[in-house]
């Protein structure tokens, strides 16, 4: 499906679905989110997330830890004699472990990963490999193997033969022993270098006092630094060979990493659905809509958080028999919230999340949601608020068809109000010739005219509290609506004489 995602702000539920995430791979994939590719990928996820919510109201998991970034550490691995540092393969090992934990879990509930539970462990023999040699910091272990032990042993040995040399040289005030890196000084005081013969090193720590090499240990200190360099090459050459056993599983491991997003996407999917008591949807091959008791997602949460006040549900039927509902009513009605909330819960549908529904949920196969809401006018391509519709709704001429869902906000509007009319008639009979599916609001009184008498188009209206001012997002199928114009006015205090006035001038146009 391809979708006009901005104007229905799908970015919100990207941003909601990233915080959700444990792993930086599936917090990627959420920001990434759109909609699949097939229904049939749509229904795996919409499995994945019931199975996983099943698994967190019941207490029984599944949990993803947080985990570190692997993917370019196996990206780097790929290439041949690369070799990896010790805390990039202690990361690997990580990740490793989490699978190797998840794998039994998966597998008896086989919905969480199409792809199958086995890939989850499938690289796991790395694991006692890099257990083996390395410390948990990245560290290689001294005793990784019998050349390291031996090694090691001889580099102690030494130290302690070079400290019981310099006892001697500690007499001077002052005096310390200093090691650096595996050279072995005598920090003095300044002024004091001349208490003891031998090579003079630089100053001490901070630049305070001097570093002095006793000639008595310089041999040792050259003896030091070979045994140093010879573990450091074992060390290299230990960290090559677990590179190299991880590049001959890079298809196991790029698969892993594959699984675990899925599965955190899909951990996420079950807490933003617990959070809008949402469902999965019937997803269908037929282009049909029906969205009973729904709810938009973010006035959902809104009031979860005591931010906003109860939503209030909207019912929508779009099929054969009501393909294009045209739909009228006040300003400030619920058309728009009706527009976004029917265009959002279709894409989250299709992107295999949940929606917030408390009756049917049918989401037919629609390959293009085609929306058009708010204004488009673009200061840097010189278009007014008309022209920008206009080229809208040229793209949507051309590549409409009967799996395409549009949800047209005020079409018509920013001309000539008959002119407007008109031509939101003539899109409205070439869109349903071509079968597509929709919904479109106006204040247009001659494409409710029109709506009653063509085949495709079915009047609706939303219900307006003329009390309260306020809408009810009851969305009433076969009964179009009034703007209230002259009314809300006088409920807004509007003097009465000159909403009389009003009243008088609009008998008048409809009678001429």
């Amino acid at each position: 499906m391809e979708a006009d995602l901005k104007p229905l702000e799908f970015g919100g539920i990207r941003r909601l679905l990233e915080k959700l995430c444990a792993t930086p791979f599936g917090a990627e994939a959420a920001r990434n989110l759109a909609p699949a590719p097939t229904v049939g990928v749509a229904r795996q996820l919409q499995a994945a997330i019931t199975a996983a919510r099943v698994g967190l109201e019941s207490g029984e998991g599944p949990i993803l830890p947080e985990l570190p970034d692997v993917r370019a550490s196996i990206r780097q691995v790929a290439s041949p004699g690369a070799a990896l540092a010790g805390t990039a393969l202690r990361n690997l090992a990580l990740v490793l472990r989490v699978g190797l934990q998840l794998r039994p879990y998966v597998e008896k509930r086989p919905a969480l990963l199409p792809t199958g539970a086995e890939r989850l462990d499938a690289a796991a023999d790395l694991l006692p490999q890099i257990d083996a040699v390395l410390l948990a910091n990245g560290s290689v272990r001294e005793d990784g193997n019998d050349t390291l032990r031996q090694l090691h042993g001889e580099l102690k040995t030494e130290r302690e033969q070079i400290q019981r040399t310099l006892q001697g040289h500690l007499r001077a005030p002052g005096a310390k022993v200093h090691w650096s890196s595996q050279r072995a000084c005598v920090h003095l005081p300044d002024g004091a270098v001349d208490k003891i013969r031998g090579v003079r090193r630089g100053t001490g720590p901070g630049g305070h006092g001097v570093l002095v090499e006793p000639m008595e240990v310089v041999a040792g200190n050259n003896h030091l630094e070979k045994i140093a360099g010879r573990i450091e090459q074992e060390n290299q050459a230990i960290l090559r060979a677990l590179s190299d056993a991880a590049r001959e599983r890079l298809i196991d491991l790029q698969h892993l990493v594959e699984s675990l997003t899925w599965l955190d996407l899909a951990i996420a999917g079950a807490q933003l659905s617990i959070h809008l008591h949402g469902k999965a949807a019937e997803m269908v091959d037929v282009p049909v809509l029906v969205l009973e008791v729904a709810y938009h997602p973010q006035l959902v949460l809104a009031y979860a958080e005591k931010r906003g006040p109860r939503p209030k549900p909207l019912s929508v039927h779009i099929d054969a028999e009501s393909p294009i509902l045209v739909v009228t009513g006040p300003n400030s009605g619920g058309k728009s919230v009706a527009l976004k909330t029917v265009g959002l819960l279709t894409v989250m549908a299709h992107c295999g999340l949940h929606i917030p529904v408390e009756g049917r949920a049918v989401v037919g196969n629609f390959t293009h949601v085609f929306v058009d809401m708010g204004d488009p006018q673009s200061v840097a391509f010189e278009l007014s608020t008309y022209s920008g519709h206009v080229e809208i709704l040229k793209r949507l001429l051309a590549d409409a068809d009967d799996h395409t869902l549009i949800l047209l906000d005020e079409l018509g509007t920013g001309t000539d109000p008959e002119e407007g009319a008109a031509l939101a008639m003539a899109v409205l009979d070439h869109l349903a010739g071509r079968g597509v599916r929709g919904m479109v609001t106006t204040h247009l009184t001659p494409l409710k005219a029109f709506a009653d008498t063509h085949a495709c188009l079915c009047n609706a209206s939303m219900r307006f509290d003329q009390e309260r001012l306020e809408p009810t997002y009851e969305l009433q199928i076969g009964v179009p609506g009034r703007s209230l114009g002259l009314v809300i006015a006088a409920k807004r205090g509007l003097p009465e004489a000159l909403v009389s006035k009003a009243r008088d001038y609009l008998e008048y146009l409809h009678s001429h």
